[in-house]
């Protein structure tokens, strides 16, 4: 057979290799018969080539601390926690790795801008001039507030939306960089206080997510550029020749801001989060941005209970910092974690609404699979979705969690209380995104329909978890095959369901 392929000059080259070593195959093994497939084409060792783990792999063959050590070094700041958080001494806190999924909402004077979504739109800096990004003075963004208020704002309508939706925490920006407080607070005068008639846009916040039984996070910003904005600079170039001041005018560089406007800047931030530690009821999460007002031991003071998302976990921001090797080192070094994430297929500088906001947004088959990323890599997704200026979300927000909901009714128990210690199946034993609970396995096919899993015992059941029917399989090396045929898959993820004891 061998000469027979040699001396066929009409075979190319790759074909002859591909023929030379089937047959050599065959030579070696003599318990395989003449009817046995060409190892080439057998989709069983096509796939299991693919699925065997490739690359670096930092999380093996390390301690825990070693890795940690490794991940400090190696890996951006936010993809690293400050602690490894033991669960039994918390239990306050296992609703939050259960749930897994949390609406992000960015809103406030951005959201109502005329011109951006972007709040750093009033930051100068080279590479935004470069790629001709707009921005603006702070002061038009700050005018805003003369005559924002929104009369279409109704979050009771949104956490309706996102508890059918199999959401169970969200996190609203209560103060962005802006400085603007969405309360009427008695610390400052950048408020609804003084701009909205005192109106306060929490305590809607607050009612909604009890009423829909959604847990409460806060976001809270750190940094505040209205605060003293006269004597702050809002970017300049890398030689510090020059600075951008409030009116977008070039000036002298800043002199640092003096002690005393710091310490009052401080003291500020330090009395609105004591409102909102004392004066909305227990609050269950928050999310410090730029820097943090108070420590997480001032907080449990008020609020025994709160978790510091920002700050106790890991919480990388984007596709980037949470792509899939690195939250597995997370993961392996015990660290909780939360992925926040823009619902955006192309990338804008935008997390509060923007126009694009309206076209530019995932499906719901981009966002169930994301979170199912999440849950197989041991975190959680925190998904932003901007609601326009004047306070209501876009229509397709509402058909995303509609057709979330109907996916809940057959495939929440793949992502809701999974197993999340490491170690975990994906990026080990198969490359295809697989949650598990015990003995089961959730595994999401490729795109071509397979799962393949290595190292696993003969399954006592496979089925698909949407339905319950069963899947014909192919075992053997101790490696799982299994192809889902093309007439019982839909557009959004119909995960495996895989019984192994």
């Amino acid at each position: 057979m061998i000469n027979a392929f040699a001396t066929n000059k009409a075979t190319n080259k790759a074909t002859y290799l591909a023929a030379l070593m089937a047959s050599m195959a065959v030579a070696i093994c003599s318990t395989v018969t003449a009817q046995a497939p060409n190892l080439a084409e057998d989709p069983f060792t096509l796939d299991q080539a693919k699925h065997q783990a490739s690359g670096d792999r930092p999380w093996a063959n390390r301690t825990k601390e070693e890795l940690r050590v490794w991940a400090r070094k190696n890996l951006h700041h936010k993809v690293t926690a400050k602690k490894v958080i033991n669960e039994a001494e918390h239990p306050e806190w296992a609703w939050f790795r259960k749930s897994g999924l949390g609406l992000f909402v960015h809103w406030g004077l951005p959201s109502a801008n005329p011109d951006t979504g972007d709040a750093w739109a009033i930051q100068w800096n080279e590479r935004k001039a470069e790629l001709k990004r707009y921005m603006e003075p702070a002061t038009k963004m700050f005018s805003v507030a003369d005559t924002w208020n929104p009369d279409r704002y109704d979050p009771d309508k949104w956490m309706k939306a996102i508890s059918k939706a199999g959401f169970g925490y969200s996190v609203l920006t209560t103060r962005h960089h802006d400085g603007y407080a969405l309360w009427p607070s008695k610390h400052g005068s950048w408020d609804t206080g003084e701009h909205m008639g005192g109106r306060d846009l929490l305590k809607d916040y607050v009612d909604a997510c009890r009423k829909n039984n959604i847990r409460i996070g806060f976001y809270y910003s750190g940094p505040n550029w209205h605060f003293a904005h006269e004597q702050k600079s809002f970017g300049g170039p890398a030689s510090g020749e020059y600075a951008y001041n409030h009116k977008m005018e070039k000036v002298k560089p800043f002199p640092k801001l003096p002690a005393k406007v710091a310490k009052a800047e401080k003291e500020e931030s330090q009395g609105q989060v004591r409102e909102l530690m004392n004066n909305y009821g227990p609050i269950d999460v928050m999310w410090w941005d730029g820097s943090i007002a108070m420590t997480p031991q001032e907080l449990a003071t008020m609020q025994p209970n709160i978790l510091v998302a920002r700050g106790l976990l890991a919480t990388p921001e984007g596709q980037h910092q949470a792509a899939s090797e690195n939250v597995k080192v997370t993961n392996e070094c015990d660290w909780w974690w939360e992925q926040c994430r823009k619902s955006e297929n192309s990338y804008t500088p935008n997390w509060h609404y923007g126009v694009k906001c309206e076209t530019n947004h995932w499906d719901t088959n981009m966002l169930l699979t994301e979170l199912i990323r999440c849950r197989s890599l041991g975190g959680n997704l925190l998904v932003n979705i901007p609601p326009r200026g004047n306070g209501e979300m876009m229509e397709w927000f509402y058909e995303t969690c509609d057709e979330m909901a109907v996916w809940m009714k057959h495939s929440r128990e793949a992502v809701y209380d999974v197993d999340l210690d490491a170690p975990l199946p994906t990026l080990d034993k198969t490359q295809n995104f697989t949650t598990k609970r015990g003995d089961t396995y959730y595994s999401l096919p490729d795109d071509k329909g397979v799962v393949f899993i290595s190292d696993v015992p003969n399954p006592k059941s496979v089925t698909l978890l949407r339905t319950g029917e069963n899947l014909d399989i192919e075992y053997r090396d101790n490696s799982l095959r299994i192809s889902v045929p093309k007439s019982m898959r839909t557009p959004l993820p119909d995960l495996v369901k895989i019984v192994l004891r």
